[in-house]
């Protein structure tokens, strides 16, 4: 594979699908493929649309096969094979800023541009053909399914019009070109395999209809294109919606600029207000997900409103002082999102000074400093001013066959890190409110969470009450708090985080010393879940990293020349996701890229990390 900045020029199949593009509307859908074309998830799609945005995703355009001359420039695998070999005719794949690919047969050039129009479910393919000669087909492939799962064809039935067709079934597709006839002739296809679900142990095959084919003569130079929409019956003005998109993309601001793309993907509508989905294909959007990703994908950007709204919009949902651990679910099943609230509230007035934003948020904080002080359903404050909570409320949640993995039941290192940080942070806004405030609780905090210091290993216990003395990388929150551990303490936290868990692309869950550890995030749901959190690695972990190799160094230039080495991996990927990354890696060599291709946090706190050691 070789890659430069966003072109993918790739050397076989296997290479080419190794590597996956996404484009978003801002509602939750997107189109997705990999470098050459072909769907290996069931995730992947011309148009997946978020009928309830951000959720309720259907897939109804799989993909749109063309052929010129009698020759494909499709890629599919059916049980045993490769067919047609459309990439053996990819000359390459580029990003700039939208997917294009680049195909070369005798003379002919063909370009093929997919973009989608932001704020619709509309998907446009646009075609520039240069030297072209014979006759060119396109032949959607359709379906409508949810977009979790391969399942079998519903009926659809086809209403031809004027150069194209509605698709009707449980959610309408209209497929339409401007100066390619259709042809209706429906076919369907049999057993299409998806690599990627079989090797997570998912549903991975699937027949899809063709209901026609889009023809057009050739004949020198052609610029034309199909439109996929859930709504529009008419040709929308291709150029004028190339440009408008492709000035909106360029003119996203990031710290690091090939992630700006990917950080504004995550933000979407949501009942007319505005929020952040965890991660693509398959989250949706998450209280401590949205919370944690806030700063690095909106506030380092100087997009402050659009961070206001996402904070007005998730502060409606809470509920007793806790936010949803998951908005569309509405459910509350977490210790610690609400403390990441406090966080961002707190960035945000660092970053803008809005305190308007903080005013009107205040007595939301205020209902989160209630909750928490107070026992309650799953979790609460102990008698020493440190939160008790039940099991699998952390971000450490994983569950096999409904029991957790990783308990972590008791008194967490980071959600107490979290707590103290919150009263120091809310104590600084209720000053620039003019509101009165009682110092006694943090210092109560502080001295109770001395207990967390575990001498044998050096580090922090990573639960006490009861005490459990396995080396996770929750601790390294608690090392870049200022003033909550002595230095000393802190520094050697740093040591043996960065000894037993710091990989090049995030910090391991588990130290490979312990024999819980799983080397590998691989196989079915049930042997994925079970290594979600014991040994896996997660990037977005670099980001309380960075935060603490800087604050314990005093921010100096060697720390911080040294914490861009460490983030440079996650921005030279050359596997998964194109320009964006992963939720997860395996703990073992080669640090195999998993799990979701662009997850929120990862991109978030690895911009924000960057940006700070700037």
């Amino acid at each position: 594979m070789m890659t430069k900045e966003h072109t993918v020029v790739p050397r076989s199949y296997e290479d080419g699908a190794a590597r996956e593009w996404l484009v978003s509307n801002g509602l939750g859908g997107y189109a997705s493929a990999t470098a050459v074309g072909s769907n290996t998830r069931s995730y992947h799609g011309l148009l997946v649309a978020a009928l309830k945005p951000p959720t309720n995703r259907w897939l109804l355009l799989s993909a749109l096969d063309e052929e010129v001359g009698g020759v494909s420039l499709a890629n599919h695998q059916y049980p045993g094979v490769i067919h047609p070999q459309g990439f053996l005719h990819l000359r390459e794949f580029r990003i700039d800023p939208l997917p294009k690919f680049i195909y070369s047969l005798g003379t002919a050039r063909i370009e093929k541009t997919v973009f989608m129009i932001n704020g619709e479910n509309t998907t446009i393919i646009g075609y520039s053909i240069s030297n072209g000669h014979g006759l060119m087909r396109m032949y959607p492939l359709v379906h409508s399914r949810s977009f979790h799962a391969a399942s079998d064809l519903p009926q659809i039935r086809q209403e031809p019009q004027s150069r194209g067709t509605r698709l009707k079934s449980s959610c309408n597709l209209v497929l339409i070109s401007d100066k390619a006839r259709y042809i209706p002739h429906e076919t369907v296809y049999y057993n299409f395999e998806y690599e990627e679900e079989r090797r997570r142990g998912l549903a991975w095959r699937e027949n899809l209809l063709c209901p026609g084919s889009f023809e057009l003569e050739l004949s020198g130079d052609a610029n034309f294109a199909i439109v996929a929409s859930t709504w529009r019956s008419a040709m929308p003005d291709v150029d004028e919606e190339v440009e408008k998109e492709m000035a909106r993309l360029r003119a996203l601001k990031s710290p690091v600029q090939r992630l700006a793309q990917a950080a504004d993907s995550f933000l979407v509508q949501r009942d007319g207000k505005k929020s952040i989905i965890a991660g693509y294909h398959w989250f949706d959007d998450w209280g401590r997900d949205a919370m944690i990703s806030l700063p690095g994908l909106l506030l380092c950007s100087q997009r402050f409103e659009d961070a206001a709204a996402v904070l007005r919009s998730f502060a409606c949902s809470m509920k007793d002082g806790v936010l949803p651990n998951d908005l569309g679910a509405m459910s509350y099943n977490t210790a610690d999102a609400s403390l990441w609230f406090i966080q961002a509230v707190c960035a945000h007035y660092d970053r803008s000074h809005d305190i308007s934003l903080v005013r009107l948020l205040w007595p939301k904080l205020q209902e989160v400093l209630r909750r928490n002080s107070s026992a309650g359903e799953g979790f609460g404050m102990d008698k020493d001013g440190l939160i008790r909570s039940g099991p699998a409320l952390t971000w450490m949640d994983a569950r096999v066959s409904g029991r957790p993995v990783t308990s972590r039941a008791g008194k967490c290192c980071e959600i107490n890190a979290l707590w103290y940080f919150g009263l120091k942070k809310m104590e600084a806004l209720a000053g620039a409110l003019g509101e009165p405030w009682e110092c006694e609780l943090a210092r109560d905090v502080k001295q109770s969470y001395q207990r967390f210091w575990n001498s044998e290993t050096g580090c922090l216990f990573d639960v006490i009450d009861p005490e459990d003395a396995s080396i996770r990388p929750n601790q390294i929150i608690a090392a870049a708090v200022p003033d909550l551990l002595p230095m000393i303490k802190r520094k050697s936290i740093l040591e043996v985080v960065t000894r037993d868990l710091l990989t090049p692309f995030g910090l391991r869950t588990l130290s490979p010393r312990d024999p819980r550890y799983i080397g590998r995030y691989e196989g079915g749901p049930c042997q994925r879940d079970a290594a979600y959190h014991q040994g896996t690695v997660w990037p977005w972990l670099m980001g309380p990293y960075v935060d603490a190799l800087l604050s314990v160094n005093d921010h100096s230039n060697e720390s911080r020349r040294l914490a861009r080495l460490h983030l440079q991996p996650l921005l030279e990927l050359e596997e998964g996701g194109i320009n964006t990354i992963p939720e997860v890696f395996d703990g073992d060599l080669p640090h195999r890229p998993g799990g979701c291709i662009s997850q929120a946090w990862s991109v978030a706190e690895v911009l924000r990390a960057w940006a700070k050691a700037a």
